[in-house]
């Protein structure tokens, strides 16, 4: 799968700080599931993922129109610590994929630390060599920098089996007179699908599935299922226009 949204993070190992235990896993620890507690990749031994997200709401709707479900997310702040721990916590859930994202909240004091690593080196030159300058090396040890401070969020995601539909959706909310919106909203529609071969997009809210109502999401699962294999007739409405099409699952 190739995703213009998420690109292969480089993992770097970093110290943790003295403050956080060794053994503490913070992407664990902080651990949200959003998912039934069986939930877990379809596969029997999944080769967990990891990939660098760029923005929380635009990805999840990829993910779901790729083809992937939450299992849950983690969200800490703290000193900058791995991202191969989301890893370690990914495989342990049996994770296909981990979407990470970081933000640094407090000014980077990396040039500090850089000059500071020169004024080591020269002063180790001029004991050395009676003033002579040579090139400095600036190691990772020197570019650490404990003090930044950091936002951490990973969510981690399994890829499911063909779809016989292929919509995620939500329940409509009441609207400003407190009367009973029906259908239930296509938030994202996963692509190959048989709703998208249809014509189905986002945003279009799913009224009636062969002349039985529907009103939530719930109402079409359960007809869904009952004609899977078949030939449905989809009623929805995409602008305020009341729309049909065949659907064959």
């Amino acid at each position: 799968m190739q995703n213009v949204f998420v690109y292969f993070i480089t993992i770097i190992l970093c110290s943790l700080n003295l403050s956080v235990k060794a053994e503490e896993n913070l992407f664990e620890k902080n651990f949200q599931r959003q998912s039934p507690k069986d939930f877990q990749s379809f596969e029997q031994n999944p080769q967990t993922i990891i990939k660098r997200g760029w923005d929380q709401d635009t990805d999840k709707i990829k993910m779901l129109e790729e083809g992937y479900d939450l299992m849950g997310f983690s969200g800490f702040s703290g000193p900058n610590v791995s991202p191969n721990l989301a890893k370690v916590h990914g495989e342990k859930l049996k994770a296909d994929l981990i979407l990470i994202y970081d933000r640094q909240v407090n000014e980077n004091s990396r040039a500090s630390a850089i000059q500071r690593a020169r004024e080591k080196v020269l002063a180790a030159e001029r004991a050395e060599n009676k003033g002579e300058v040579t090139e400095i090396e600036i190691t990772e040890e020197d570019l650490a920098d404990s003090n930044a401070l950091y936002v951490f969020y990973a969510s981690y995601w399994v890829k499911l089996p063909k779809p016989t539909f292929g919509t995620h959706f939500i329940k409509l909310e009441k609207g400003s007179d407190e009367v009973e919106v029906p259908g239930a909203l296509v938030i994202a529609v996963i692509k190959g699908s048989p709703a998208a071969k249809a014509g189905i997009s986002r945003n279009d809210s799913i009224i009636k599935v062969d002349q039985v109502d529907v009103n939530t999401p719930d109402d079409l699962i359960a007809v869904v299922r009952k004609s899977k294999g078949k030939s449905v007739n989809v009623e929805y409405i995409r602008g305020g226009k009341k729309e049909s099409v065949s659907v064959n699952l």
